[in-house]
Formats: structure tokens, C-alpha cells, sequence
């Protein structure tokens, strides 16, 4: 087993890792000499874990090839099947390590902070302080995977005109990220669509009821599967548990709900399904490193008026 690397302080420098023991490189943004571009083709298996920890998000588009893939951050274990067209989306920070049993050809593409947060705060100002990548592993974002597949396609050819192309797709890639896979709120009627057709009216159900209590049995039933099953169904489409799932939508309910400076927080807390202002402190210090006073008074540069106190 490969020994743990130190987080990459940027993408270059995690670049220079590259490739992990049984791939190899058949493209980079480092033999084209495209400063500011970062993205790696590689091919083949990943026979031991790699060590992908970096402080800044990266994705994997999964271009050709069906393999397992074992994945490990923090203390989480998933062992999922990708296939061509399947995006896997990994924030920074928690210790990501993956192992890639079966050949595939993938595009690695590490994604700059200082593209990530200036667009963050030109675009959503309100809430670019405190926003999160989600990770996942994601089957039915067509658009983001084209996005990453044509940047990978102009590495892979560098003609003149390649580098312009692979920047703008680059900046796309960005756009979409933070739009789709963040705790910025999304605009209303924005909604997944799964891959697996039975987990639709699971995901309306989980949308509709965030207030309410949902339990694992319930939303089996919804799916018409049994609990351990639906379990791994669940897990396999999104890459989270249901319980996860659900804590990630109820946080990006209640930065929306925290934008009015006189909803008090513990009105929040039960509107969005936690079961006191503590509680909620605690998901929300867990999850975005802050407070929902903190985020209230810091990100939304707002007062302390109509605000309970803060836990």
C-alpha cells in the first residue's frame, strides 16, 4: 500500500503525483505546458490505493472502461461500479485514497481555488464564505461530463486553438460545479434527475418533507425495495447514504432560510427538520466550519437583530 501524502497546496503540484502505481499518463496539461490549466488523462487500473488527498475539489470523468472502485475519506468506505459517462466528485480536505480494480481510461481534473472562490463571490456573493463542495458519485450529469470529456479531448489533441478551448471548458467545468455539486442554494426547479428510475419519488419525497422525520423503511417503501437493498441502490446512484443525503439538503435549506435577517434560527431549525438551534449548530459547524449566526452575521454581513444567540 502506497504511505499517505501530505494535502497538495495546488493542483499542480498534486499533478506532479501523477500517475498512480498501474496507470499511466496519456495526456497532461503539464506536457502541453498550459500554464493555469490543470487535467490529466490516465489509463489503465489503480492496483494499490492512492493517496488524492489536496485541500482544493478535483473530479473524475470516467471516459471509457467499467471497473470497482474503492474509495476511502476520513473514516467512509464506498465500493461502487463506474462505467463511461460517470463523474465522481470529491471536495477537499478529508483524506480522499481510491483504488480503481479493472482498466479504465479516466480525466483527472483538479479544480483551482483561486478559479473556484473569485468566481463563488462575483456570482453568489451572499453565500461564497461558507459554501461546500458535495461529493458524489454521479451518473445523470450529462452536461458536466461533457464539459470534462472535451477538455480532456483538447489535451489529448494540443492543436492550435486547443489551449483557448480547454481554458473556457475549464471555467464551465467551474460554473457547473458550483451551480450543481455545492451548498450555494440552486435556483428553484432545479432538480436531479437518477439514473435509477425507482428512486425518483424518493428524492421528490425527501424534497417535499425535509421538516419531517425520514426514515430509511419509508423510503424503501417508496422505491419498492427492502431496506438493505435500497441501502445500496441508493448509495450506488449518489454516492451518499440517505441520511447524508438528507443532512446535505436540509444545511442548503437553511442558508436560504437564513437570508432573512428576522427569521429567528431556531424557526430555521425546525423548518428545515432539526429538532432544536443546538442541533442544528452542531450539523452546521460539522458541515460548513461555521455557525448559523456566524454565517448570518459574517457571510450575509447582517446584524444580530430579530437573531436568537448563538450556539
Amino acid at each position: 500500500m502506497n504511505p499517505p501524502c501530505p494535502p497538495a497546496g495546488t493542483p499542480r503540484e498534486w499533478l506532479a503525483r501523477m500517475p498512480p502505481r498501474g496507470q499511466t499518463v496519456v495526456a497532461s496539461t503539464e506536457a502541453a505546458g498550459w500554464e493555469g490549466i490543470h487535467g490529466v488523462v490516465l489509463a489503465g487500473p489503480i492496483a494499490e490505493f492512492v493517496d488524492l488527498s489536496a485541500v482544493f475539489p478535483f473530479l473524475l470523468f470516467v471516459r471509457k472502461g467499467t471497473s470497482q472502485l474503492d474509495w476511502r475519506r476520513g473514516n467512509r468506505f464506498s465500493r461502487l461500479t463506474i462505467r463511461a459517462g460517470d463523474l465522481l466528485v470529491a471536495p477537499g480536505g478529508e483524506g480522499h485514497r481510491i483504488r480503481v480494480v479493472e482498466p479504465i481510461e479516466a480525466f483527472l481534473h483538479p479544480v483551482d481555488p483561486d478559479r473556484l472562490d473569485p468566481l463563488a463571490r462575483d456570482e453568489w456573493p451572499e453565500m461564497a464564505s461558507a459554501y461546500r463542495i458535495i461529493e458524489g458519485l454521479h451518473r445523470d450529469d450529462e452536461e458536466l461530463w461533457d464539459l470534462g470529456s472535451r477538455m480532456a479531448d483538447r489535451i489529448l489533441e494540443p492543436n492550435p486553438g486547443s489551449r483557448a478551448m480547454a481554458s473556457a471548458y475549464q471555467e464551465l467545468i467551474a460554473v457547473r460545479l458550483l451551480w450543481d455539486h455545492s451548498t450555494i442554494v440552486r435556483r428553484p426547479g432545479d432538480e436531479e434527475t437518477l439514473s435509477d428510475p425507482r428512486l425518483s419519488p424518493v428524492i421528490d419525497y425527501i424534497r417535499r418533507n425535509l421538516r419531517d422525520d425520514v426514515s430509511l423503511e419509508t423510503l424503501a417503501a417508496l422505491a419498492g425495495l427492502s431496506p438493505n437493498y435500497f441501502l445500496g441502490a441508493f448509495r450506488e446512484v449518489t454516492g451518499q447514504t440517505p441520511h447524508r443525503y438528507v443532512t446535505e439538503l436540509r444545511i442548503a435549506r437553511a442558508c436560504e432560510l437564513l437570508r432573512d435577517p428576522h427569521r429567528p434560527i431556531t424557526e430555521v431549525s425546525l423548518a428545515v427538520g432539526f429538532s432544536s438551534q443546538s442541533h442544528l449548530t452542531e450539523v452546521f459547524r460539522r458541515t460548513l466550519k461555521t455557525t448559523p449566526a456566524a454565517y448570518r452575521r459574517q457571510v450575509l454581513g447582517l446584524g444580530r437583530n430579530g437573531e436568537t444567540s448563538e450556539g
